[in-house]
């Protein structure tokens, strides 16, 4: 009856802080009795449940406040250290005992409801039952309710060293340090060496500042008791506001493995984080030593191949595959929210008929840290998982290089490709002025085939780069792909085996649910983010496939003229003026007369020429300036001549401007060299050379 009466004492405490408005006790009422609520009234309890929530979030993110308490030392993650020595005096018995009743002189009053705790008190058999209460009471959070029925059990009882311990741990709690620290060195002194003391000065010490004092005392608590894994968690948040992350993490991991601590598991993710990744591809064991079986775990793969050519049939496999993905998402979705909607009603109704409630409300901490930190070194960056996850990014990141570097080539080829297509515009329009005259349309269109070969070289070779980015991006992603799915593979079947005997101990049915729904959500999720690497591959295979690269074959040469053999030959007349025509030279005037041409040149420093072929009706006329002399008997010979010459055909028409140089020297007949240059407008420039003497400085 006694424990009923503490137990119920402790309820109510443990909701001094989120107090009852009169209008929710007058609801609780009517629905205790039996009676069904309206509307309105179920409304009101909903906002008063959200409000409650928010409220005891709000205080698990705040620091202790008087009047309050809470677990463990997470009021600062790094207390600022002590300017001052530390100095306190020791207490004897007769001054621990006054400080107790001091205590309940000052922290009953502002317990909320001291006569009920007198009354309890009152009731109880033993005078350690107010340090038990005490205990409870810190559980709960009510901290100037832990202080005096603590201290209570200090006046009754002063040389019991479990009631010195839990007052000590109180005033800790409520921000009495000197207090605390002087109630645990007289618990010490009651019996030494005992680490649970020990282990409590420590954590005063450090909220103290007092650094290396608390360093002593959780490194004493481990001489004495070994098998301890509380002081870990000490030394493992001095390890780390020391800036040695990698202590800190082998301390809280030891701590940790056994104990929960909110605080201790956010300093062991900050100080994993802040360590450097490893690089020998061994992973951390998670912090459960237990492994259990995965179970029948099936991880399917997408139907996508190293081969192209089977890779890009897969098309619709490989859509049906992400489909199943997001049904199976969905459908998990709908299943947590439904299981969530359970658990916050048990929640609630638990909060609503909490005098009913005989057993304490377990939250399974521990559990879910172990969850977490399972999730964690599987799925975090750190992972294997992660690494496969970074590398396989890497490898897309050298393809897109790859790729940004035939940029310029590419860019090259169409432009040629542009301007090939400008001249062939030209062209058409060059053959539209040839109008009936075949000879020119023929000269035009071998032109027109000749710049239609070169943009289909062009092209041709645009389509090789094409190709063979495909390829490349196809082999980088495919690699990608595997590279990331096998990592998935393997952290998923250790995710089962490291979580279900952590599941297992989660007993409450619908809260257990809730955890596996998670746990298949967030394996589906990262399944989705893997198998979207590779969804892309069968497009990607079947664009190589369907892209052809022939490449173009030359045009045919210009057909050759007739043979005169195979012709039937027109009979030609003698010409009178005989084979060669009449040459007659007087001075610096030449006259050449034929049967098909005649040719008149001349001039000496300013020459001048003209000659008319009557069988192409065409008149060449050429003006320029030039020096030509024989020396020495004719030994040595010297002609240069610079000139510009003009074609006139039928109609008067002006069918070419060329401009023709000549240099020219020779001894004797025995060694001759000469360099010809050639422009003509139409033709474009052009450099020929015979035999081997070249003077390119002539003027």
């Amino acid at each position: 009856m006694k424990f009923f009466l503490l137990f119920l004492l402790f309820l109510n405490f443990s909701l001094v802080s989120f107090a009852q408005p009169d209008e929710i006790k007058r609801i609780m009422a009517k629905e205790k009795a039996g009676e069904d609520l309206t509307e309105a009234e179920e409304a009101t309890m909903e906002k008063w449940f959200d409000e409650m929530d928010k409220k005891m979030e709000k205080q698990a993110n705040t620091p202790v406040q008087q009047g309050s308490a809470k677990t463990g030392a997470n009021k600062s993650e790094c207390p600022a250290a002590a300017k001052i020595p530390f100095k306190v005096s020791d207490l004897t018995r007769d001054s621990y005992v006054a400080m107790a009743k001091g205590l309940m002189a000052v922290y009953g009053p502002k317990s909320g409801d001291l006569p009920g705790l007198k009354k309890l008190l009152a009731t109880s058999g033993k005078p350690t039952d107010g340090a038990d209460m005490g205990a409870m009471f810190r559980i709960a959070g009510a901290g100037s309710a832990s202080i005096y029925t603590a201290s209570w059990s200090a006046t009754k009882k002063p040389d019991d060293i479990l009631t010195a311990n839990n007052l000590g741990v109180a005033l800790k709690d409520m921000g009495e340090y000197t207090k605390a620290i002087q109630v645990l060195r007289y618990a010490d002194k009651l019996k030494p060496d005992i680490a649970l003391v020990i282990l409590n000065m420590g954590w005063v010490y450090r909220e103290m500042g007092y650094q290396v004092l608390a360093k002593q005392m959780f490194e004493k608590a481990l001489k004495v008791a070994p098998e301890m894994t509380s002081p870990y968690l000490g030394l493992g948040l001095i390890a780390k506001c020391e800036g040695n992350n990698i202590k800190a993490a082998e301390y809280l991991r030891k701590a940790l493995a056994d104990n929960y601590s909110a605080v201790g598991f956010a300093a062991y993710k900050q100080a994993k984080a802040a360590q450097p990744p490893k690089t020998s591809g061994e992973q951390e064991k998670p912090l459960t030593p237990e492994k259990g079986d995965a179970g029948e775990v099936n991880v399917p793969e997408m139907p996508v191949y190293e081969q192209m050519e089977r890779t890009a049939s897969q098309e619709q496999q490989v859509q049906n595959y992400l489909n199943g993905i997001d049904s199976r998402m969905q459908r998990l979705l709908d299943e947590y929210m439904s299981a969530l909607a359970v658990v916050r009603k048990q929640q609630e109704k638990a909060l609503k008929d909490s005098d009913n409630s005989m057993v304490f409300k377990r939250d399974f901490a521990m559990e879910l840290m172990q969850f977490q930190d399972v999730t964690e070194l599987l799925f975090g960056e750190n992972s294997n998982y992660g690494k496969a996850i970074t590398n396989g990014g890497k490898l897309l990141e050298q393809n897109s290089v790859f790729l940004q570097k035939d940029l310029p080539a590419m860019q090259q080829h169409l432009d040629k490709v542009l301007r090939l297509q400008d001249q062939l515009l030209k062209l058409y329009e060059d053959l539209t002025a040839c109008g009936d005259n075949e000879v020119c349309q023929n000269k035009v269109k071998a032109q027109m085939d000749q710049v239609e070969y070169e943009a289909e070289q062009e092209t041709y070779q645009m389509c090789l780069l094409q190709k063979g980015e495909l390829n490349n991006t196809f082999s980088a992603t495919f690699k990608a792909y595997k590279t990331e799915y096998s990592a998935f593979k393997e952290a998923v079947s250790d995710y089962y085996a490291y979580t279900n005997p952590i599941l297992e101990k989660i007993y409450s049915p619908s809260f257990n649910e809730l955890q596996n729904l998670y746990r298949e959500m967030l394996v589906l999720t990262h399944e989705k983010v893997v198998v979207g690497i590779g969804a892309g591959l069968p497009e990607t295979a079947k664009q190589y496939n369907e892209l052809k690269c022939v490449e173009p074959k030359p045009p045919d040469p210009p057909s050759a003229a007739p043979d005169d053999s195979k012709l039937p030959k027109k009979k030609e007349k003698d010409c009178p003026l005989g084979k060669d025509g009449i040459k007659l030279g007087i001075g610096a005037l030449s006259f050449e007369l034929g049967c098909d041409h005649v040719k008149l040149s001349g001039g000496e420093g300013l020459l001048w020429s003209i000659s008319r072929d009557f069988n192409k009706h065409e008149t060449t006329i050429g003006v320029g300036v030039g020096v030509k002399g024989e020396y020495g008997s004719g030994n040595v010979s010297v002609e240069a001549t610079v000139m510009v010459e003009l074609t006139v055909g039928q109609d008067d028409v002006l069918k070419n401007i060329e401009f023709t140089s000549n240099v020219k020297a020779g001894l004797g007949g025995l060694v001759e060299g000469e360099v010809a240059g050639r422009m003509s407008l139409e033709s474009g420039p052009e450099l020929t050379s015979d035999a081997g003497i070249i003077t390119p400085d002539f003027p």
